[in-house]
Order: structure tokens, then sequence, then C-alpha cells
């Protein structure tokens, strides 16, 4: 089912976290077989699209992190850990988190974890020091491909409880396929390309950036940039949404919410 959601629009459909679960458990069952970079991009049946995307996305989005040797990064949504390495060679910590063990799994078996290396089997709303058995916050925070599966309260709760790991000053870098006209959502819908149930809501990027600007704005973020993922018109072949980046930069000491 694809249900197109007008502006004026009161009402917004809502997408079952279960089902969201039992897609990733499923694509790290597919990992096995078609390998975990082309389980996570979505490009079941596009040989090489998947490794081209992964490389370009990281040439543009890895600098604008600034890494330096001293950062402590955290992961949200690390899925198969397809960033630890190009990361975590460059920090002092870097900590990936995901809600699907079955990722996680791969992530560990694939990345190894290296003495600044961590996983962590978390829901993004439920990300906290305490959760991830850490006692610093974090520097830099990367939130990629994420939020589509998240309905509304639970984006909102996800940057919340970004902005309280965050440390004083920090990078957050958020990249996000958004709906191109207005906001889709895609329920219990059988994909043909993926030949499994998908459920995802994407929102208009005026839609976006309303909810991060009304959670982050107040707790000290800034957005200081934002652009296109995919410049190479080969490299998005979807009809309906486009990949955008963004990135946030916390400067002040505020008072987190709690």
């Amino acid at each position: 089912m694809r249900i197109i959601t007008k502006p004026g629009d009161l009402e917004k459909p809502q997408i079952d976290p279960s089902d969201v679960m039992r897609f990733f458990a499923e694509r790290a069952e597919k990992a096995k077989k078609i390998g975990s970079l082309r389980a996570v991009i979505y490009q079941d049946k596009h040989l090489d699209l998947a490794e081209r995307r992964d490389v370009a996305e990281k040439v543009l989005l890895l600098p604008m992190l600034r890494l330096q040797t001293s950062d402590r990064v955290l992961d949200i949504g690390c899925g198969t850990g397809r960033w630890t390495p190009v990361i975590a060679r460059q920090v002092a910590r870097y900590h990936g988190t995901d809600f699907s063990a079955g990722l996680i799994d791969i992530a560990r078996a694939e990345q190894g974890e290296a003495e600044n290396v961590c996983y962590s089997v978390l829901p993004s709303v439920s990300v906290s020091l305490e959760a991830l058995g850490e006692t610093e916050r974090f520097d830099k925070i990367v939130v990629l491909g994420l939020l589509i599966y998240l309905n509304d309260d639970d984006l909102i709760e996800t940057l919340r409880r970004v902005a309280n790991v965050a440390a004083p000053q920090c990078c957050l870098l958020i990249r996000e396929p958004v709906a191109i006209d207005e906001r889709l959502t895609i329920k219990k819908h059988f994909s043909d390309d993926l030949d499994q149930s998908y459920n995802a809501i994407y929102r208009t990027e005026e839609e976006l950036l309303a909810l991060t600007f009304a959670t982050l704005a107040p707790l000290g973020f800034v957005l200081e940039d934002n652009g296109y993922v995919y410049e190479q018109k080969e490299l998005s072949n979807r009809a309906d949404t486009v990949q955008k980046w963004y990135r946030f930069e916390k400067r002040e000491t505020v008072k987190e919410q709690t």
C-alpha cells in the first residue's frame, strides 16, 4: 500500500515497528546470499549499484565529519557496520548501534571489534549513555537512512536521545531519503525489487526539517549545511524520493532534556 499525505491532511498513516523489525531480520538473512552491502543498500538485482553508491556516499560525507583522533563517534542505525572501517581508524572511539540483532551479528563478524570499536543492539528510541555502557558523550553522531523507519513520535524521541548523548560541541550528520512532492507512506507493500514486504515513511524535506528544527534547535543544534547525496543521476533510481544530507552543529553548552 502506497499512501500519499497532502500538506493539509491531519491524519498521518503509521507503520508498524514489528513489520520493520521483521524486514531487517529478513535482510540479515538475505545478506548471506547477496552480500551485506547489497542487503542494506537495497540493490538486490543491480550488481554494482550498491558498491558505487557506497563509495560515492563516503567520498562526499566522510569529510563533512572533520574527524579528529580524539573524537568519539556514535553511529545510530549502523546496520552491518559499513561505515565502521572508514571512521574507526581515524578516531578514539566508534560505537555502532542497531535494533536488528542479525545486522549487528554481521557487523561483528565482518568488521570485528577492535579496541576502539563497540556495537550494541539497541533501538534508537532507547539510546542513552547508560544503555550504551558509555560514560562520555560523543563528538560526532551519524544517523544515516534511519528516520524513514520511524513514526513521527519515535523520530522526535530519537532526536532527543541524540541530543542527550552529544558533547557540548558536536557534529550531527543525517542522511535521509526525502519525498520529492508529498509525504509517502509505504505500508505492508510487497516490493518486487526486494522480494519482501516493505514499510517506510518518506517525509518531504520541509516536513523533515520542521521536525528536526523543533526538536534540535532548543537543545543548541544549528543546521550548518545540506545537499544532495548523489549528483550522478545513474546512482539514483527512485522516482518518488531523493537522498539528502544535513549537517547540524552544536557549539554551546545547553541544558539537555531528560
